[in-house]
C-alpha cells in the first residue's frame, strides 16, 4: 500500500512538471515591453548633431501626418521623435518641422516571437534625403 502511494506521488510530480511547458520559451507575462513603434532622428550633415536639439525645436514645432493627412501622435525625447505604431505597422507619412516637409514610407519585419519583438523597420523610403535604418531607428540627414 505504501509503495502504491509513492508511485502515485512520483507519477503526479512527473505530470505536473510536464504541464509547466517548454522551458526554452520566455515567460512574457513577467516582461515589461516598450510600446511598438519607431524613432526618427534628424541629423545635421554639417555638424552631425541632432538637428532638433541644435535648432531648439519643441513638440509644438513638429507634426506627423499620415497619407490621409490626419495627425499621427508622437512624443519627443532627447531630440528623437517616437512614433507609436499602434494604429498601423506600415504607412506613408510626412514629417513636418517648422516649414520643412519630409515624406517617408516604412514597413515592419515579422516579429520573431520573442517577448518584446514587434519587428524592425524595413522597406523604408525617404525620397528627398539620405537616411539610415537600424532596427526601429530611422536617421534622416538634413
Amino acid at each position: 500500500m505504501m509503495k502504491a502511494k509513492w508511485i502515485l506521488i512520483l507519477v503526479s510530480l512527473f505530470l505536473i512538471n510536464c504541464n509547466i511547458g517548454d522551458a526554452s520559451k520566455e515567460d512574457c507575462s513577467t516582461v515589461s515591453c516598450l510600446e511598438m513603434g519607431y524613432s526618427i532622428e534628424l541629423i545635421s550633415k554639417d555638424s552631425e548633431a541632432n538637428w532638433i536639439i541644435e535648432k531648439v525645436y519643441t513638440e509644438e514645432d513638429i507634426q506627423v501626418l499620415n497619407a490621409e493627412e490626419e495627425i499621427v501622435p508622437f512624443s519627443l525625447h532627447n531630440g528623437n521623435i517616437w512614433i507609436p505604431a499602434s494604429n498601423s505597422n506600415h504607412g506613408m507619412h510626412t514629417l513636418i518641422v517648422d516649414e520643412l516637409e519630409i515624406p517617408y514610407s516604412y514597413d515592419f519585419t515579422e516579429p520573431d516571437g520573442s517577448c518584446c519583438d514587434f519587428g524592425d523597420l524595413k522597406d523604408v523610403i525617404v525620397p528627398n534625403n539620405e537616411f539610415k535604418v537600424s532596427d526601429f531607428q530611422l536617421e534622416i540627414f538634413l
